[in-house]
This record gives structure tokens, C-alpha cells and sequence, in this order.
């Protein structure tokens, strides 16, 4: 087999992997392919990725929690595909979380604003910032609570 037969095949692998790769190949010269890292394309909003649903049911605390830490400016910055973020929403259930201030930081995800994540320096998922506080990971309902100043019921 010839070492252009050869190149060729490896760019077709490679193509098949999704990784694009400029030919360019010379048989005399016995070239390789150059290797560029796949480009992303613009993601529209049929193309936005969802959180997978809560399924949890809420208690009166935690909705009252959530709409409590709405009110005094908290903000929840996740990623749809986080399985932290999703096992936090879980603690509130479907209609609490329906309330959190959530702000999706993944790029492809549905209603997005990564640049707004970026300016926060938000590195990891869930994190919380409350009353000039950072909270990174997975919280307690009752740290939460803690954290903002809630005084309603902790029957979470």
C-alpha cells in the first residue's frame, strides 16, 4: 500500500471520528494530514439542550424557600447535563425548582448565558452565590436556608 493510500485512509477515520482534516497530501513528499480539533457550530434554539425533568414532589417549605431565595438575589448557576445540579433541584422538587433564580451556564444549553457564568467565574456546578456568599456543590435545604436568611418553615 502506498503512503498516500495510507494518509487517505487515516483522514477517513479520523473524518469519521468527526475530527476534520486537511489532506494536503503529496505523494512524492510523503506528507500526513494535518489534524484539527472539530469546530463547533452555532448552536440555535431548537438545537438547546434541557435539563432532565424533576421528579421530586415539593413541600410547602421548599417552594417557600425558593421563591424566598429569588427574592433576596440568590442565584443557582448549572448545567443541564450536571447530575449535581439535577440531584439539587431534585431536593426542592418540581415546583420549587420551577422558582429558583437558575441560571444554565452550558453553552448549548436552553436559555443559556455563559458569558454571564464567565463574569461570575462560576468554575463548577451547582454554585450558589447568596448575600455575597459562594456555595459550591450539591446544599442542604437548611444551608441554603442558613445561607439567606430564611425564617420559614425548615420542613424541607
Amino acid at each position: 500500500m502506498t503512503k498516500s493510500v495510507q494518509s487517505w485512509m487515516v483522514a477517513a477515520a479520523l473524518a469519521g471520528a468527526g475530527i476534520a482534516v486537511a489532506l494536503g497530501l503529496n505523494a512524492r513528499s510523503g506528507a500526513t494530514p494535518s489534524v484539527t480539533a472539530p469546530s463547533r457550530p452555532a448552536v440555535t434554539v431548537a438545537q438547546a439542550h434541557a435539563a432532565p425533568p424533576v421528579t421530586t414532589t415539593s413541600s410547602a417549605a421548599a417552594i417557600a424557600l425558593a421563591k424566598h431565595l429569588k427574592q433576596v438575589g440568590a442565584k443557582m448557576y448549572g448545567a443541564y447535563w450536571c447530575p449535581h445540579c439535577h440531584e439539587q433541584l431534585q431536593l426542592f422538587g418540581r415546583t420549587a425548582a420551577q422558582q429558583l433564580p437558575y441560571t444554565e451556564c452550558a453553552e448549548d444549553g436552553k436559555n443559556a448565558h455563559p458569558a454571564l457564568c464567565e463574569a461570575e467565574k462560576v468554575e463548577g456546578y451547582p454554585t450558589w452565590k447568596i448575600k455575597g456568599k459562594t456555595l459550591l456543590g450539591t446544599q442542604p435545604l437548611a444551608d441554603l436556608a442558613t445561607a439567606s436568611g430564611y425564617k420559614g418553615s425548615r420542613k424541607f
